[in-house]
């Protein structure tokens, strides 16, 4: 949702369209620090959020984190990113702070991963728990990424001493990209019985629901609006239907077109039943 005028705009767009669950950036997703936020701007969030229907909002991490990198620079000022904005998402209030588990590129899958869990490590001692958990996203796998198998991302879980503070933000057009069809009733029966067996249905909090461009197993991460690409109306619908996820935060990343937020969510609640 667009903060543009203030972080608190984000409830007045959310509500204008019905939405229970926003998803916003603190800050640019492009710049490793942004403005501080004054204690004015906190109030502010707050009442604006107390005055919304929003029940749940959650932060996006800046594109530049490499919590996993071999860069020793890149990495300190990624460890230093992400403590500055996991403090920020506790000021604000905020349930979630999703991250995108990516790194430089390293053919030691596993080195990857455990550098992963001990940023997150190092991140965690340093910033004490405010209450908002950290969401490691499922990714398509495209150029560096890492978190593309569910067991990548229970790697990274196994190697956080507090694991208690993170949980999974499963993205649909990402898991689809990776391999996992989720664009029949079965196929998502069977990828959703896979990332119980290994991640725990109970951890996932937040779910991204777009369309894929790309096809199955591309690895292209690539979004398309709900219904319109490779994934289709039967795998949103299995999903919606789905009341395991009945109190699981749902929001959407599809294309800013004109008019299109609201047609997608539309959409969304007509393959969940209720329109």
């Amino acid at each position: 949702m667009s903060t543009a005028g203030g972080l608190h705009t984000a409830f007045e767009r959310g509500d204008a369209l019905d939405c229970t669950a926003i998803q916003i950036f603190t800050s640019s997703p492009r710049q490793w620090r942004g403005r501080e936020l004054s204690d004015d701007d906190v109030e502010r969030f707050h009442s604006a959020w107390s005055d919304s229907n929003c029940e749940v909002c959650l932060a996006h991490d800046i594109y530049l984190t490499r919590l996993g990198t071999r860069d020793k620079t890149i990495l300190g000022k990624s460890r230093r990113a992400f403590a500055n904005e996991l403090g920020t998402c506790h000021r604000l209030g905020l349930q979630f702070l999703v991250i995108h588990p990516v790194v430089d590129n390293d053919p030691d899958e596993h080195a990857v991963l455990d550098r992963v869990a001990d940023s997150l490590n190092e991140i965690f001692d340093r910033v004490e728990d405010g209450g908002t958990r950290v969401l490691l996203e499922t990714t398509a796998g495209q150029g560096a990424n890492v978190g593309y198998r569910f067991e990548q991302l229970a790697r990274i879980v196994v190697g956080v001493e507090n694991a208690s503070r993170l949980g999974i933000c499963l993205d649909t057009c990402h898991v689809f990209a990776a391999g996992y069809d989720i664009s029949t009733a079965a196929g998502c029966k069977k990828t959703l019985a896979e990332f119980d067996a290994i991640l725990g249905l109970e951890n996932l909090r937040v779910l991204h629901l777009n369309d894929s461009v790309k096809p199955l197993g591309s690895r292209v991460d690539r979004h398309e609006h709900i219904g319109q690409g490779e994934i289709g109306g039967t795998g949103f619908k299995t999903i919606m239907r789905d009341r395991r996820f009945a109190s699981v935060a749902k929001v959407i990343e599809t294309p800013k077109d004109d008019g299109m937020d609201e047609q997608n969510l539309t959409r969304l609640k007509q393959l969940a039943g209720k329109r």
